[in-house]
């Protein structure tokens, strides 16, 4: 029977604990891809950047440069921005001269002509596209309105530019508004075409993936060539250092303005604005154009490997250890940190926020599992030895300083038994209420003496009591704890017997019995109605000391085992060999307490 109870018992155990997976999988299913994971992801992706920026960088060899259009040119140049066509025109003929492997325009240019102001004022910018197509590939960006809408640019300079010149400069940013993605449909619906960096890594025969995570590791801190310089090398014939500057090299035209044109990065990347991550949109144009033409743009893995990682890390359920639990928490998160900082180094982007998420969602659960556990244990022992031991004990099973096998275990106590004389005949000549009354203020002051000495109350049979002393609580000497408990029995029973006398009533007298030796301990009874107690010939025989009091005259009669282990002193006498009750023979000595006598 109790093999089917432990196996019973252990199965539902085993049933729990499948049933809190099931759960902690259906969690782990639900962060693994929640706006909770996405933020972590986000901010976990902006750190592993910096530091394979500081750690492991990228160079490039042939890099982007920007020309840009700073606060400096417009203060240069006296007539509307609208009205620069001759210095673009400039600008374009000058780049053509320098022959650079691409121009990118991330400027508006106008979209409609303004030869009604002046004639023939828009001839020279179509001029100067055509020389600059003759020498170079050249892309010209597409802008947004206020409504969203994209700009047209007028035909004829989409046409001196050449076939699929126009191209997308939009730039997406993600829910904490920082631009980490290329690719124009997250923020736009219609997106049409190319984007203005992939329309120029196509001019240089780079067909790749043109959607993806921008590679933030690649290359050093950006620079950007002012326009008006490039100007002045015009207007002074500087075609050498035009050519040193651009010869070869995918150029950028952008705004370079404090309030304009702006956009968060993860990282820092204008050197002209040290630790400013909100930059003018042509450096992350630079950026996106740097990854596409040196490894690519990232690549994020397929949310079935990152779900099917979460559900791993779920196994986290299943660590019961706590050395284990605690090593997992710790290797768990830099393991899967480390293995996805060099993945993204080889241009893959595995997201670990909802992994990292499972991995503490189950380890989570399974602690608040087991704290639910520990409370109904703690409660389960409350109920079991709330009324048995002293506060101080229960605190410290709860606790687990103290082990209890409620199952049952075999281990060597002293039983103490302890009855008052004659009180059968006294309780027929009381009424019921008095001799409830009495018996429980004395059972309340035994109590409070057995407690106080680290013992165990297991039992009420009547009038009589049994206290177990070195279960559940392990003691040194239990005889000695046991002894000093009957001594402050019978005191406090003196205190008892004087509120008797106030009311009338006549005193008691109780005898008390000693026995040490191996019992069987544990929990015992039904479901319904159980106790903790003590089974074996030891209680017996405790009880039979009890009875010896009677005959022998003195209040306390143990065997010569507990005097011996307390080298029979304080006053303990030998009376030797004693038959008792059912012709046991047994060696005892009697006690009358010293404080007992002193008072």
């Amino acid at each position: 029977m109790e093999l089917k109870l432990g196996a019973l018992k252990l199965a539902n155990e085993k049933a729990r604990i499948g049933l809190g997976f099931v759960v902690c999988l259906l969690v782990t299913a639900g962060l693994t891809f929640s706006h909770l994971s996405e933020n972590l992801n986000r901010k976990i992706l902006d750190r592993q950047f910096v530091f394979l920026r500081d750690h492991y960088p990228h160079p490039v060899a042939n890099d982007v440069v920007i020309v840009g259009i700073d606060e400096a040119t417009f203060k240069t140049f006296k007539e509307p921005y609208e009205l620069w066509h001759p210095h673009f025109a400039k600008f374009l003929q000058a780049m053509s001269r320098a022959k650079p492997s691409v121009v990118g325009i991330d400027v508006a240019l106008p979209e409609h002509s303004y030869d009604f102001l002046i004639p023939k004022y828009d001839q020279n910018l179509t001029q100067g596209l055509l020389a600059l197509k003759a020498q170079s590939p050249i892309v010209l960006g597409q802008l947004l309105d206020e409504n969203g809408n994209f700009r047209s640019v007028y035909a004829p300079f989409i046409e001196a530019s050449g076939t699929n010149a126009l191209a997308t400069v939009v730039v997406c940013s993600e829910a904490d508004k920082v631009a980490r993605f290329a690719d124009p449909n997250q923020c736009t619906v219609n997106a049409q075409g190319a984007t203005l960096t992939e329309a120029m890594a196509v001019q240089l025969g780079r067909k790749q993936p043109s959607r993806g995570l921008v590679d933030f590791r690649v290359g050093d801190e950006l620079t950007y060539i002012p326009f008006q310089k490039v100007l002045d090398w015009a207007e002074n014939g500087d075609d050498e250092q035009m050519r040193n500057a651009f010869a070869g090299k995918p150029v950028l035209l952008g705004m370079i303005l404090p309030f304009e044109d702006r956009v968060n990065l993860p990282v820092v990347l204008a050197a002209w604005e040290p630790e400013n991550r909100h930059v003018s949109t042509v450096v992350w144009h630079a950026q996106a154009l740097r990854s596409m033409l040196e490894r690519g743009l990232i690549q994020e893995s397929h949310h079935d490997l990152v779900l099917a990682l979460s559900l791993l890390a779920a196994l986290l359920w299943f660590a019961r250890l706590h050395w284990f639990k605690f090593v997992s928490l710790v290797i768990f998160p830099i393991v899967l940190l480390a293995y996805s900082t060099w993945h993204l180094s080889q241009a893959a982007y595995l997201p670990v926020g909802g992994i990292l998420l499972s991995g503490f969602a189950a380890f989570g659960l399974r602690s608040i599992y087991e704290l639910i556990l520990k409370a109904r244990e703690n409660k389960e022992l409350r109920g079991i030895f709330g009324s048995y031991v002293s506060a101080e004990t229960l605190r410290e099973l709860i606790a687990g300083g103290v082990k209890s096998r409620l199952e049952g275990e075999r281990k060597r106590v002293c039983i103490l038994f302890a009855d008052i004389h004659n009180f059968g005949a006294r309780s027929e000549s009381s009424s019921p209420k008095e001799v409830v009354a009495l018996l429980n203020e004395y059972f309340t002051e035994m109590t409070v003496a057995i407690h106080q000495h680290n013992g165990t109350a297991s039992k009420f049979i009547g009038d009589a009591i049994m206290a177990c002393f070195g279960a559940p609580q392990a003691l040194e000497c239990p005889e000695k704890n046991a002894l000093e408990a009957a001594q402050a029995m019978l005191l406090r029973v003196r205190q008892v017997n004087a509120r008797l006398k106030e009311q009338g009533i006549a005193p008691i007298e109780i005898g008390i019995g000693l026995h040490v030796g191996d019992v069987v301990i544990g929990h015992i009874g039904s479901e319904a109605r159980h106790e903790y107690t003590a089974i074996g010939e030891v209680v017996s025989m405790a009880a039979k000391l009890e009875e010896l009091t009677k005959t022998l005259g003195y209040p306390v009669v143990c065997s010569r085992a507990v005097a011996e282990r307390v080298e029979l002193s304080g006053g303990l006498t030998e009376l030797g060999e004693q038959t008792m009750k059912g012709n046991a023979v047994l060696s005892v000595c009697g006690w009358y307490p010293p404080l007992l006598a002193a008072n």
